[in-house]
């Protein structure tokens, strides 16, 4: 096209057409500005459905991740609950100078057990190094910054808990190292996937009756079922967090 053009300005001005060749010449000067505006309206289609399959795609990675930590989470507020509950019934049972039994000693055993999660954070740390700017949706955007920087972030911490005046491991490892001793009367063996068959000693609770006098002990156990109680209203309430912001992708996807 440009060629036709040219070949025609040359015509003209060997013509001696000046008017003319001046029109074809402004003619060729809008024709090519035409072709880069439209080559560049092409670039920045390209380039737009590009970062709109990025991101997309970023979405669907992140809600992987959540539900992931979801399931995560479920877990351990059911094995909290499980010890939550034991540890309630320990109490009672101590508080009744109940005979002992071995649900007491499996009780006191559970009593500071500790559930770690680990949050998964892949698909945030990808989009952090991409730019968090790659989220459109600025309210999304800064939910889910909120979510992974500030509330999964806390689930690696137990919810602060580590760093509390009130660590419930340590707390209760005193007393168990206390009164739990092992029984070399009545070995068990386990059998491992990976390793030989191990034999292990039948633990039990000594001194049985300063063991349901021990005010300090009980007191501790109930400082225990509290801040437990603590950890998991704030599992449930990171886990509503999550649905919420599970509930914005599924929106934010069906939109496109």
């Amino acid at each position: 096209m440009i060629k036709f053009f040219r070949k025609i300005r040359q015509n003209l001005l060997s013509e001696g057409k000046t008017g003319k060749y001046f029109k074809y010449a402004i003619g060729e000067i809008i024709l090519v500005v035409i072709g880069i505006l439209i080559a560049l309206q092409i670039n920045n289609w390209n380039q737009d459905k590009k970062t709109e399959k990025q991101e997309e795609q970023i979405y669907k990675e992140l809600k992987s991740d959540l539900i992931q930590t979801k399931i995560e989470i479920s877990k351990t507020i059911s094995q909290h609950n499980k010890t939550l509950k034991s540890t309630q019934q320990l109490i009672t049972e101590i508080s009744n100078k109940k005979e002992y039994s071995d649900s007491i000693y499996r009780f006191f055993g559970d009593s500071g057990g500790e559930f770690k999660i680990i949050p998964k954070t892949s698909a945030f740390e990808n989009l952090k190094n991409i730019g968090l700017n790659t989220l459109s949706n600025d309210s999304l955007r800064i939910s889910i910054t909120n979510l992974f920087q500030l509330d999964l972030n806390r689930l690696g911490d137990e919810l602060g808990m580590n760093n509390s005046s009130f660590n419930i491991r340590e707390q209760l490892y005193p007393y168990q190292m206390k009164y739990l001793f092992l029984d070399t009367n009545q070995p068990t063996n386990y059998g491992f996937k990976h390793t030989d068959t191990i034999k292990v000693y039948k633990l039990k609770i000594r001194d049985y009756d300063k063991f349901l006098i021990d005010n300090e002990l009980l007191k501790t156990l109930q400082l225990s079922l509290w801040h437990r109680s603590l950890i998991v209203d704030e599992e449930v309430e990171i886990l509503n967090n999550i649905d919420n912001v599970i509930k914005g992708i599924n929106k934010e996807l069906e939109s496109r």
